[in-house]
């Protein structure tokens, strides 16, 4: 079992060491670690904790995922959903994706951007009604889909 809750200052160093291993696999796959996950460093981490929502999913007092919301120019980004390898398909990413969504300051669309290369990444997010709005191709090899979401307004 797992417990989730907002980030703190002091989960920054264990969210970054998390987020190396969660994006270890899409780095190889990308034949390069030049991507924005493997490059953050904690002081990026510590700013967002401090700035924007972040949430952790702690399981036997061990940082197991973690998830960021930035609030947008049209809503809120998420960024670096990350459950570790040995982890996943506990429903952790879901919970955290639910738990973010229910965070946000009534969003009416909530965007994010994912490495193809990660082939259940597109579906897993499908499958909690986000649509690929666009594909690009930042550098050989790598194709990011662009996904959104629209949620109800209580306009």
């Amino acid at each position: 079992m797992f417990t989730v809750r907002p980030a703190t200052v002091e989960d920054a160093a264990a969210m970054r060491e998390l987020q190396q291993i969660a994006f270890a696999e899409e780095g190889c796959r990308s034949g390069t670690r030049d991507i924005p996950p493997l490059q953050e460093e904690v002081g990026s981490i510590v700013q967002h904790v401090m700035e924007q929502i972040a949430l952790v999913a702690v399981k036997h007092e061990t940082l197991v995922g973690s998830v960021r919301g930035v609030k947008g120019d049209h809503g809120y980004v998420i960024r670096a959903l990350i459950v570790h390898p040995t982890c996943q398909g506990e429903g952790i990413g879901s919970t955290l994706l639910r738990a973010l969504e229910a965070a946000l300051a009534r969003p009416t669309r909530v965007d994010l951007t994912t490495n193809t290369l990660m082939l259940g990444n597109v579906p897993f997010y499908e499958k909690h009604g986000y649509k690929v709005q666009d594909r690009t191709n930042p550098m050989p090899g790598i194709v990011l889909a662009h996904m959104s979401k629209h949620l109800a307004s209580d306009a």
